[in-house]
């Protein structure tokens, strides 16, 4: 059975979304309360460049948050959609009403002297490390509604899905808490949002059918952290794989065995499922992203 595709020509504009570079629109839900923001879902039409190749935004986040449920990670509802004749996808508000949403910049802006906000784009993303993100975590308690003991559990569960998909855009705006807005002014791990930029989504078909003959390893390998800290003057080939990066960051941790057990869970049936229950995916775009999903698994879980 195919996911549903969503009309929200009729839903009314809320407000624009000013972070990133892409267009982006708030909708408010048919029916929501007026003065509620728990049912404004964020828009993104799909991408199609000069080139004229359709991108793949919208069914990779679908994916991405279909494959962070079956591993337990707090994900963004998402839906894909249409909007006036434009394919798209909706990502449903992330901040409870009575929460504000507090982004990685400003968190870490406020805790680490090392930091340099990733919108000046400082050459090796200075204080921007897994390290230092877990450190400013440290004592803040997971989403809501999930049985995660903390924020640094949650962020973990992060990293091993973005290794698992390929998800090389987790920058300082692309992971935040929640901080209550009435005393006492409690703060959460936000769940995680923003997964486009997964599963080869913007390959060209060409690409991928050279890929799947010989060279989705090879693909997957190349898979880097760069929008985490690195050497300034570091080539691609030197700054860490995503897996890497999760390995590094699991190693030791009590965490660990239970993220590994839940990536192990999810077995090769499952995950092409997933993938095969997305409308509009062409045959090489969705065994790509299978291959890629499975090869990933097996590397994470080599190093488990």
């Amino acid at each position: 059975m195919l996911y549903p595709v969503v009309d929200v020509s009729g839903w009314e504009p809320a407000r624009p979304e000013t972070i990133g570079r892409e267009e982006k629109l708030w909708l408010r839900e048919p029916g929501a309360p007026v003065h509620s923001r728990e049912r404004d879902w964020l828009f993104k039409p799909v991408i199609v460049p000069a080139n004229g190749n359709r991108q793949g935004e919208d069914w990779a986040e679908k994916i991405v948050c279909e494959l962070g449920e079956l591993l337990g990670v707090p994900c963004a509802e998402v839906q894909m959609a249409v909007r006036n004749g434009r394919a798209g996808s909706v990502s449903r508000n992330v901040a409870p009403d009575g929460w504000n949403l507090v982004l990685g910049s400003l968190l870490l802006g406020a805790s680490s002297p090392d930091y340099l906000d990733g919108e000046l784009r400082p050459p090796g993303r200075p204080g921007h490390s897994p390290e230092a993100i877990l450190r400013a975590l440290d004592g803040i308690d997971a989403p809501p509604g999930t049985a995660l003991p903390d924020a640094g559990t949650t962020f973990a569960g992060y990293l091993l899905l973005d290794a698992w998909v390929g998800n090389q855009d987790r920058h300082d705006q692309n992971w935040a808490v929640l901080r209550e807005t009435a005393d006492p002014g409690r703060i959460r791990m936000a769940p995680s949002y923003d997964h486009a930029s997964s599963l080869g989504f913007n390959l060209r078909d060409t690409r991928r059918q050279a890929l799947i003959t010989n060279g989705v390893a090879a693909y997957a390998a190349a898979a880097r952290a760069h929008r985490f800290e690195h050497s300034p003057g570091a080539s691609r080939s030197e700054i860490p794989t995503l897996v890497d990066v999760c390995r590094g960051i699991l190693r030791g941790r009590p965490a660990a065995a239970y993220w590994w057990e839940r990536l192990e869970s999810v077995g090769t049936d499952r995950i092409a499922a997933v993938v095969a229950a997305a409308p509009g995916m062409s045959a090489p775009a969705a065994t790509f992203a299978t291959e890629l999903l499975l090869i990933n698994r097996r590397r994470l879980l080599d190093v488990g």
